[in-house]
């Protein structure tokens, strides 16, 4: 939704760190790869290859550059190279905040195209267009349930008023027929495929504790948007 940006972008900036400079950590080098380019660091999430993509030219980027991100910086990177992209201002409510923030965490293309495959739409190709957009809205949510995990599926029982058996029968497919509803799962059924995700990452090992609790931090406040549009 149009005016979400600026609590979406709020979530990710509280969730990500000021200036760090690791040079076993790809995100910290011009090109993405360890030993390839100049290793200048990240601030506020914006890593250096999406430094080198925002200036256009990777012999700007320097560690004094990447030292004095603003706030303003980063969101105006955020809303060009991530909200923009994932078509932010068209989304539902809930769903801008999960996705927008999935997408600066793990990418916009992996982000797109997750929503696109739990839809089952036959074209996954990373565009939130038209059709993708009309699929949120009008896709019945029993075609999306099988991207549930278990947690995710108790939960939604739980806010449903149904037993959490993690089963998803006649009572529940019955007590998901609203909008607001349908949404609700949606959020979850993201929510399932994003931990899949993380847990799949290289890296889980060491950072899947912290992954997966901005994971529920994302959750909460897309379900907080869900259903309170005016939250602020």
């Amino acid at each position: 939704m149009q005016t979400n940006f600026d609590i979406a972008a709020q979530f990710t900036a509280s969730r990500e760190g000021l200036y760090q400079c690791s040079r076993s950590d790809p995100g910290n080098w011009t090109f993405g790869q360890i030993g390839q380019g100049n290793c200048v660091g990240t601030m506020r999430g914006i890593s250096a290859p999406v430094m080198v993509r925002w200036l256009g030219d990777p012999a700007m980027v320097t560690k004094s550059v990447m030292q004095t991100i603003s706030e303003n910086d980063f969101n105006a990177i955020a809303r060009s190279l991530y909200w923009r992209a994932i078509n932010g201002d068209q989304l539902p409510s809930g769903v801008d905040l999960l996705l927008f923030d999935f997408a600066f965490n793990s990418g916009v293309a992996r982000a797109a195209k997750q929503l696109q495959r739990v839809l089952c739409l036959e074209h996954i190709d990373g565009d939130i267009g038209e059709d993708t957009l009309e699929a949120i809205l009008h896709v019945p949510a029993s075609t999306f349930t099988w991207a549930l995990n278990d947690r995710f599926r108790r939960r939604l029982q739980n806010d449903l008023g149904v037993a959490p058996d993690g089963t998803i029968g006649p009572i529940t497919l019955q007590a998901i027929q609203t909008q607001a509803a349908r949404l609700r799962v949606l959020v979850y059924a993201l929510a399932s495929q994003q931990e899949a995700a993380y847990r799949s990452f290289r890296g889980f090992a060491q950072y899947g504790g912290g992954w997966l609790s901005r994971l529920d931090a994302r959750v909460d406040a897309a379900i907080k948007l869900l259903t309170a549009p005016d939250w602020t």
